[in-house]
Parts: structure tokens; sequence; C-alpha cells
């Protein structure tokens, strides 16, 4: 009996390794499509704003391997997003990882500055706030994704893959819209026709060369 319940949960769990596989590859062309579409959005800013996004991003990432990788400061942002969250059981194990909490805040704070009119006469403060926010969400992603491979000890890290990318779309979508609300240039619906094409047409041409061949 006990030989056949065994077998019976070693092949569910194959099972499941499957399909959080094959969901993990599905998700690989909107994970290519948000990519792309960001960086194109990224693009219409003005030149300062560019360069602060890119300043920012490659800061964490030096620092990170060279000095300090700031994962105590994530780890304080997972606490304050899982406070929140405590009441909605599902959501508190999730949320911490989807809601990059010091990039949000950021973002909002840069838009209650630039509505409040106290930038400077020239948004001399503008790139240094993008600087940081940028810094945030690239530790955010890191971070995330670091923990998340640790916690996933099966074999060919399914749950990482799908976990990850889900996260990765999200807080890319997350992004979009505060910085279509708060940033002149940065358009959503732009960013959201890109991600369509791209990713519609990665799966165009996958189903194409497997199926149509």
């Amino acid at each position: 009996m006990e030989d056949n319940k065994s077998k019976t949960t070693g092949f569910g769990a194959r099972v499941l390794f499957f399909f959080k596989f094959v969901f993990a590859v599905l998700l690989l062309p909107l994970v290519m499509g948000t990519v792309v579409a960001l960086e194109g959005e990224i693009h219409h800013l003005a030149p300062p704003f560019q360069q602060a996004i890119f300043q920012g991003m490659v800061a964490y990432v030096l620092m990170k391997f060279f000095i300090y990788d700031f994962d105590v400061v994530y780890k304080y942002g997972q606490s304050m997003v899982g406070a929140c969250f405590q009441f909605l059981k599902p959501l508190m194990n999730f949320a911490p990882y989807v809601i990059p909490i010091y990039t949000l805040l950021l973002v909002i704070a840069y838009a209650v500055v630039h509505l409040t009119g106290k930038m400077g006469a020239h948004d001399e403060l503008a790139p240094i706030f993008f600087v940081v926010i940028a810094f945030s969400f690239t530790m955010h992603i890191i971070l995330t994704a670091q923990d998340l491979y640790k916690k996933d000890s099966t074999a060919g890290k399914p749950d990482y893959f799908f976990g990850m990318a889900l996260i990765f779309i999200i807080d890319v979508f997350l992004m979009a819209l505060l910085l279509n609300l708060s940033v002149n240039g940065f358009s959503f619906v732009d960013f959201f026709k890109t991600l369509s094409q791209v990713s519609s047409n990665i799966y165009t041409s996958a189903f194409a060369q497997l199926f149509l061949r």
C-alpha cells in the first residue's frame, strides 16, 4: 500500500515538474517582450534620464559583486511588505517578492516632488532620483532571483524559473505603470503595444518552427 502511495506521489511530482517547466518556457517570450518594451520606452526619455537609469543599474551590479549586496536592506523591505499583507495569507508570502517597495516609494516621492515644483529651475534633482530608482529596482530583481534560486532545491529549478519569470513580468508592468504616471515621455500604452507585438512574434515564430515545418 505504501509502495503504491509513494509511486503515485512520485508520478504527481513528475507531472507537476513538467507543467512548471512548460509554463516557465511559455513565459519566456513575455519576459523578452517586457525587456524590449521597457528599453524602448526608456529611449524615449530625455538623455539625462536615460543616463541616470543606466548608471543606477550598473552601480548596483558593481556594488553587489565588489562591495556590498544590500541584502539586509532588501530583507527589511520584504518584511515591510509582508507586514502589510499579514492578514492575506496567500499574498503574504508572494507579495514581498512581487512588490519592489523601495522603488515604489521612490517613484511616488519623485512624482510628489515634481508636482510640487520643488525639483529646481532645471530639474537638477530628477536624474539623481532616477539613479536611485534604477539602483533599487535592480537590487530587487537580482536579490529576488538569488533568494528564489536558493529556496528551490528541486533538480532543474522549475519553481525558480517559473516564479522568477512571473515576478519579473509583473514587476516590469508595475514599473511601466508608475513611470507612465510620473514621467513625461514614457507611455504605458506604447509599452504594452511593443510587448504584445514582440511576444506574439516570438510565439508565432516558435509555433511555425515546431509545427509548420
